[in-house]
């Protein structure tokens, strides 16, 4: 056991015995701290079960033979608030805030939460939280890291649920709604001895029976050995100091040639965030975890400070006692009207003598006759026996009963309208108008729950720096459920040759670089994606029947917005046929998402760019010699039949080997045609050869379906440039 003066300090990392004495003390403090809470979460949870009777009540009803009826009302309030909250996903989202910080570096921060979410039924995980904290005012969930498979060498992130609250403990001094304040926490599992030792078989713990008394506690039992995982942030004096190049680091980072160059300097410290798993004999594990905060995430309902004693609470705190009354007086009326066949029977003296006993089992019995014996009464035959007539059902029980359900309904915020009736409303407006304030009533539970997964959402964005912060593939998964693989960190290497003549090799740039800059988190509550699809749906369609045009400009987006097969192929075909003006930087992709050059003639993609324009420059080369001969003297007859040639070389190469990459970017002849009279208007040669060179073009042969060449367009305006069609580059 620690003493006072050794609890004022951490127990230091590398003494198991301390660090074991440490983790059980401060057990021990959580479970003073939250008795009364936890004792009062204990007897909800009981109560949601449907345990309402005290046992000594329930033991006398029984004994007697007297109904005890138990109408369990509260699981469907309390579904009508989780549910809600399940059908009102929040999104977490990214934000560049710094110098260095890309917005599709952001986007890929989103796409890898969302998939470390999909991949460890993050989902899951918060709403079980959420149920805790409408249940019993507080539910917790984790974040853990884990290996990425059995032989990976990667780690990844995942969350992990905590479906029973009642074994996380925190510190008691927090006091942040997220959590994020805390600076220790402990989680304790209860594992078999056979599993435990399976796991853990060079553990101190004894396979068989325990010892060590009081040291031990209640940590070992026959059967379960209780495991403790144990968070704290540890801290480490240490000043910080800013340089005048701007840059902060800790005195401990400084080498002697940064000393000269410091500014200021303030006290501060370093911090590391330490996981221990241990047992009452023994430390089996110990890890840092990357993240400066404790990845335990609270989610809290109700929440009453009263000088300094907190109680948490759920919506059934307070509707436990009307659901007693309802079950008591619904057990009332019960009992009541089914006593009333045991009415007892009225007859003359006389009458039952000899059959006794079945007109005493006639209650409890199905008799199908009963005698009696016939006697008269001052000469006259006594009539037959006969049972008293039933009373009235007891309206005053079942009003009782109606009060307590109407209590239900006000203690825990949710009327009719909430529950999917009617109500007392007269009009949709008001029907709604009642269903917003039971949703108001019960928003608190949401909006923690938010607050909580804005906190998880800064640690995923630093754990993500930290445990991905080499060359990886990794899943992004977009807003509608598609996942994609990505290479993040990747670093593109540029080979050059130094001033030596020995090769080197020069870092260009880091592709889809997470470590970089600094982004900040908003969480985004509404509707999950496939809902907000179908109102979005549902609004194009109506925007269709009044503007006739939807389907003109923007049909794929109406199309692809639908459930059914074959929709995205639609989609992709309408979109072939709305104009590129109207498209915009969407014009700009193939079906399958790579970039094209748009050309006169058509899209085309990079690599048919490029080998057309290499073909070009060829070409361009060849006509540029040619002209050169022709300046220096050369006769016009050469320079004809040079030209003759390399016109019929350009066809012959159109109709040979670029006859399927002209057919695909619909690009002919005339552009090349358009080059040559470039190069003439750069290069003028006397007028006869240029006006014979130009005849020669037009009455050379052409390619089946090509446009003719217009022939005012050979000819040289005064003072201008030849004019020529433009490549797209």
């Amino acid at each position: 056991m620690q003493t006072e003066d050794e609890k004022d300090s951490l127990a230091p990392a590398s003494d198991d015995t301390a660090l074991i004495a440490e983790a059980k003390d401060f057990l021990k403090d959580c479970q003073v701290n939250e008795a009364d809470n936890y004792a009062d979460a204990l007897d909800d949870l009981k109560f949601l079960s449907g345990d309402h009777w005290d046992e000594a009540d329930k033991r006398r009803r029984e004994l007697e033979k007297r109904p005890c009826m138990t109408i369990n009302k509260l699981p469907a309030f309390l579904h009508q608030v989780t549910n809600d909250q399940r059908q009102n996903v929040p999104s977490i989202l990214v934000s560049p805030v710094s110098e260095g910080a890309a917005q599709e570096t952001a986007e890929i921060f989103e796409g890898m939460i969302r998939h470390i979410e999909y991949s460890s039924n993050g989902d899951v995980a918060k709403d079980t939280a959420v149920n805790s904290a409408a249940a019993i005012g507080f539910g917790y969930f984790r974040l853990v890291v884990d290996w990425e498979g059995e032989k990976g060498w990667d780690q990844v992130i995942k969350f992990k649920r905590e479906r029973n609250p009642l074994v996380v403990h925190i510190d008691p001094g927090s006091s942040e709604p997220d959590g994020s304040d805390m600076r220790r926490a402990l989680v304790e599992t209860k594992m078999s001895r056979l599993e435990f030792h399976e796991d853990y078989p060079d553990s101190k713990v004894p396979a068989v029976g325990f010892t060590g008394g009081e040291v031990v506690g209640d940590w070992v039992g026959d059967t379960f050995v209780r495991v403790a995982e144990y968070y704290r942030i540890e801290r480490t004096a240490d000043t910080l100091v800013q340089l005048s190049t701007g840059e902060t680091l800790y005195q401990s980072e400084l080498t002697p040639a940064q000393e000269g160059l410091v500014m200021r300097r303030r006290p501060s410290y370093r911090a590391k965030t330490m996981l221990y798993k241990l047992t009452a004999y023994d430390v089996l594990e110990q890890t840092e975890i990357l993240c400066p905060y404790i990845p335990v995430f609270p989610v809290y309902g109700d929440e009453i400070d009263i000088d300094g004693k907190v109680i948490r609470a759920g919506i059934l705190r307070n509707a436990k006692d009307p659901s007693k009354m309802y079950d008591y007086w619904i057990t009332a009326a019960t009992e009541e009207v089914s006593m009333r066949t045991r009415t007892p029977w009225v007859g003359a003296e006389g009458q039952f003598e000899g059959y006794e006993e079945d007109w005493a089992a006639s209650n409890t019995a199905s008799i199908p006759f009963l005698e009696y014996r016939p006697v008269s009464l001052d000469g006259q035959l006594a009539p037959p026996p006969a049972r008293q007539p039933m009373i009235d059902v007891p309206q005053g029980v079942l009003m009782m009963a109606m009060h307590a359900n109407d209590n239900i309904k006000a203690t825990t915020g949710l009327f009719d309208s909430s529950l999917g009736a009617s109500g007392s409303a007269n009009s949709g407006a008001q029907e709604q108008q009642q269903q917003r304030q039971g949703d108001l009533s019960n928003f608190h539970y949401t909006d923690n729950l938010n607050r909580t997964i804005r906190h998880c959402g800064r640690c995923l964005v630093h754990m993500i720096r930290k445990y991905y912060d080499g060359t990886r593939v990794v899943r992004v998964m977009g807003q509608d459920a598609t996942i994609k693989p990505m290479t993040v960190n990747k670093v593109n290497v540029a080979h050059a040759q130094g001033a030596d003549g020995k090769p080197m090799t020069l870092v260009q740039t880091v592709e889809n670089d997470l470590t970089q800059g600094e982004f900040d988190v908003v969480v985004k509550p509404g509707p999950a994606y496939a809902t907000l699809r179908e109102q979005a749906l549902d609004g194009m369609l109506g925007l269709g029947k009044t503007w006739s045009k939807l389907m003109d400009v923007a049909g794929d987006k109406v199309i692809g917005a639908m459930d059914w097969p074959g929709a995205t192929e639609i989609a992709e075909r309408v979109k072939r046929t709305i104009p590129p003006a109207i498209l915009g930087p969407e014009a700009d992709e193939s079906d399958d998402g790579d970039k094209v050059v748009q050309t006169p003639h058509g899209p085309i993609t990079p690599q048919q760019a490029s080998q057309i324009m290499a073909q070009m420059d060829d070409q361009l080369n060849q006509l540029g010699q040619a002209l050169e001969k022709a300046n220096a003297g050369i006769p016009k007859a050469q320079i004809d039949a040079a030209a003759k040639v390399q016109v019929a070389q350009i066809h012959a190469d159109s109709k040979s080997d670029d006859v399927a990459q002209v057919a695909e970017s619909k690009l002919d002849v005339a552009e090349l045609n358009g080059l040559i009279q470039l190069l003439l208007a750069r290069m003028p040669p006397p007028p006869v050869l240029a006006a014979d060179v130009a005849q020669n073009v037009i009455d050379s042969p052409r390619p089946t379906g090509s446009p003719p060449v217009d022939p005012g367009a050979m000819g040289q305006p005064p003072g201008g440039s030849m004019p020529g069609q433009e490549i797209a580059q």
